[in-house]
């Protein structure tokens, strides 16, 4: 008796979750997650348009629907659309925990000079595959063209000058890292490995940027913050270096004006 093997009735062991279950309570994971980068887009979309309809940067409504809107609407909008998001996110993070869980709280479980050198590396390398992408890829188009032909519209007063850094270099990294990486890496981490995590954030990030030839450029920087974010541990780390690499990206696009 004491060697027999002593096994669970057929009815009491667990049932195997189907592929339909699976799926189900995957979307339920990530479904929050998507949901609060439709509503980044679609408030920024919304707050342009009120603007350019009040005349701000002397726009029009016709202008935004054929996308000929003014660059100093566009920098409001960005920045009212992230002020609203950050609110909406600061209330929603702080309940069950959610701001510890995504390391807004410290500045990781890595040492300060190894967070540092990894953060140096890893930015490094994904401006160097950015250099050679466009380089050699896309010769000839401009990874910020865009953002060039935009601020290049813009009178340069003190005023829209610090618009446009509080848009790009601040209010950009903070709500891009609370969506991408705080909310959306990390519920795709519960479910597939950290890897195909990372990637699939990274591709929804530069995808929403709506810029197809500059989605492996965009990558390559998102897989670097994506990866520094799992090894420290530290959304509040990926904020600031995130602030710096935009604010570097900026100080280029505006010397190039």
């Amino acid at each position: 008796m004491d060697n027999a093997e002593i096994s669970l009735p057929p009815e009491s062991k667990p049932a195997k979750a189907s592929f339909g279950a699976k799926l189900a309570q995957f979307l339920r994971g990530i479904l929050p997650s998507i949901g609060w980068i439709v509503l980044y887009f679609v408030l920024q979309i919304l707050c342009t348009a009120v603007l350019i309809a009040a005349g701000v940067g002397g726009g029009s409504l016709a202008g935004a629907a054929s996308g000929d809107t003014k660059g100093v609407a566009v920098l409001w909008g960005l920045v009212i659309s992230a002020i609203i998001q950050i609110g909406l996110l600061a209330l929603y993070l702080k309940k069950d925990g959610r701001y510890h869980r995504i390391g807004l709280d410290s500045f990781g479980k890595m040492p300060f000079a190894q967070t540092i050198g990894l953060a140096f590396v890893l930015i490094l390398t994904a401006m160097i595959a950015n250099f050679l992408y466009a380089t050699y890829v896309i010769p000839g188009i401009g990874m910020q063209e865009d953002m060039a032909k935009m601020l290049a519209e813009i009178p340069r007063t003190p005023l829209n000058i610090a618009l446009g850094f509080g848009a790009i270099a601040i209010a950009a990294p903070i709500v891009e890292e609370l969506l991408f990486r705080g909310l959306l890496q990390n519920a795709l981490a519960r479910f597939i490995p950290v890897w195909p995590a990372i990637l699939l954030s990274s591709l929804v990030f530069a995808a929403v940027h709506g810029q197809p030839y500059a989605i492996p450029g965009l990558m390559s920087l998102s897989i670097a913050f994506g990866y520094l974010y799992h090894r420290t541990g530290s959304l509040r780390t990926n904020i600031i270096l995130h602030m710096l690499n935009n604010s570097a990206a900026l100080l280029l696009t505006q010397s190039m004006i």
